[in-house]
């Protein structure tokens, strides 16, 4: 009788399977790097204090591209966002914030849109009265909105996303201590 079964996965297929350890959740810690599975979720806590998170946690996209495309703006900015866009690798992840972190960040993000205000305010008011100081000012004052809002907005950023990884910058030590480490 012939064993071949025609319905069954050919064992092909299963041979650069990923194994998973069960107890991860397809989470790890690699030193600071947080390092997930494409699907995986993160745990109901904190990403920077590991406290449990207020929900509803939102999704977030993060981007990534190889550095080396920075050499582009050498020779085009135009071209390095065109190609970047092109090329970036992005991937959905849910990280969670404590009420005291979410409390910081919109403190945050309203003092970079104040700033911005008062950039564009300053700045309006000293072209007409052909101030010089005030216009470099408010421009002085945008720049400075947006590094603010760079930096306050952003939960984690990625380090590096691969067809089976993503690998996450910006998690606290205590959440990144109460993930199993990295083996792979």
């Amino acid at each position: 009788m012939d064993e071949h079964n025609p319905y069954a996965p050919s064992a092909a297929s299963l041979a650069g399977a990923t194994v998973i350890p069960a107890d991860s959740g397809g989470a790890w810690r690699d030193g600071k790097l947080l390092i997930l599975t494409r699907e995986a979720a993160l745990p109901n806590r904190c990403v920077r204090c590991n406290e449990p998170s207020e929900e509803p946690t939102k999704s977030r996209r993060v981007y990534w591209h190889s550095p080396w495309l920075y050499l582009l703006i050498l020779a085009n900015i135009l071209i390095y966002a065109l190609v970047a866009l092109i090329v970036r690798k992005k991937a959905v992840v849910a990280p969670g914030l404590c009420s005291e972190h979410k409390k910081r960040r919109r403190i945050g993000i309203g003092i970079a849109w104040a700033l911005l205000i008062a950039g564009f305010a300053l700045m309006f008011t000293g072209i007409p009265t052909a101030k010089g100081a005030a216009v470099i000012g408010g421009l002085l004052l945008i720049m400075v909105a947006l590094l603010v809002s760079a930096n306050v907005s952003r939960i984690v950023r990625a380090n590096r996303i691969d067809a089976q990884y993503v690998r996450l910058k910006g998690c606290g030590p205590a959440f990144l201590d109460s993930m199993p480490p990295f083996a792979g």
